[in-house]
């Protein structure tokens, strides 16, 4: 299966929803659980389905994430960028729609 925005849209969806309940019956700051949801997705972990999240969604918050937090010293490799990339999406996308929620 191929991922797309929509695919992506609902998977952050989901991840919010889950955030809003955990928050609600545990307590937390919604904003670290948004990190921890999208650190912690296959997207972001796994190189190949972060490449596909590069290859078939709109990245353009992933993008402005990598170059906004990019570090002159890191080594970067074509992989970990992919990884920054769709952490970043993801994040992005999960922040979304917390707030209109």
């Amino acid at each position: 299966m191929t991922i797309t925005d929509y695919e992506l849209d609902d998977i952050a969806a989901t991840y919010a929803t889950a955030i809003l309940e955990e928050v609600e019956k545990h307590g937390g700051d919604p904003y670290d659980l948004a990190h921890e949801y999208a650190d912690g997705s296959s997207w972001a972990i796994y190189y190949s389905a972060a490449h596909e999240l590069c290859q078939n969604c709109n990245t353009d918050n992933g993008e402005q994430y990598f170059e906004d937090t990019l570090k002159p010293s890191e080594t970067l490799t074509y992989d970990s960028i992919a990884s920054y990339i769709a952490y970043g999406e993801l994040h992005s996308r999960i922040l979304n729609e917390l707030e209109n929620t």
